[in-house]
């Protein structure tokens, strides 16, 4: 009776041993899936973050060529002056020539299209009547909240987060402080209910006339 006591015991032993080394796997195992998922997010947060400030600097490229496009092509103020020499010509010229070079060949049409206009513009805005005349036409343009509603917009649809997200502009590029959110995967109670925002930042390309153009504030909150 003592032997099989005995044997009783020790199987109990050995089944609160196995329970215990099962929790502490568990919980081993939770954390490790919490590790990666707190990486996954992070990377997450870069795409968010790289992915708004694209848009930030596509929508302002793309609201400048309209406005100067629109100017030269639809009034006949634009038509007839001189000092501006079809910008819309020039980039076409620049896009071609951008194009037969080895420099980019790895580059995407639109990415060209936009480095010509770059390109064109600034030489342009070295020139005082072209610079006040674009600084007069942008006058009567909110480009800087299209820019942010549709920086908002790339957070969003990259199921990012605007608390605490911020577009800002440092040396000639659009920055994006972005987050996505990180919830915890729990066990038992272990890793309940955490719930964190990781943020990254990204910037856009360099746009050298974005002095010229921004009249916005340099930090902008996006929440």
């Amino acid at each position: 009776m003592m032997l099989k006591k005995r044997l009783q015991n020790e199987d109990g032993n050995i089944a609160l041993f196995v329970l215990g080394m099962l929790s502490i796997i568990m919980i081993l195992l939770i954390f490790v899936v919490n590790l990666g998922g707190a990486l996954a997010t992070k990377e997450q947060s870069g795409t968010t973050a790289q992915q708004a400030s694209m848009a930030a600097s596509s929508v302002l490229y793309e609201e400048v060529r309209r406005v100067v496009y629109e100017y030269e092509d639809e009034t006949l103020e634009g038509a007839l002056q001189a000092f501006f020499e079809d910008i819309e010509e020039m980039v076409d010229d620049r896009t071609s020539e951008l194009s037969g070079t080895g420099n980019y060949a790895d580059w995407t049409v639109n990415e060209i299209e936009l480095e010509a206009f770059d390109q064109v513009l600034t030489e342009e805005l070295n020139k005082d009547e072209v610079r006040n005349k674009l600084i007069d036409l942008l006058g009567d343009e909110d480009i800087e909240t299209k820019v942010i509603n549709k920086t908002k917009s790339a957070i969003i649809a990259n199921d990012g987060v605007l608390e605490g997200a911020e577009l800002s502009i440092k040396d000639d590029r659009f920055y994006v402080r972005a987050a996505n959110k990180l919830e915890s995967v729990s066990y038992d109670g272990f890793m309940e209910g955490i719930q964190e925002n990781v943020y990254q930042e990204s910037a856009g390309p360099k746009i050298d006339f974005l002095d010229i153009v921004w009249d916005g504030d340099s930090v902008t909150p996006l929440n």
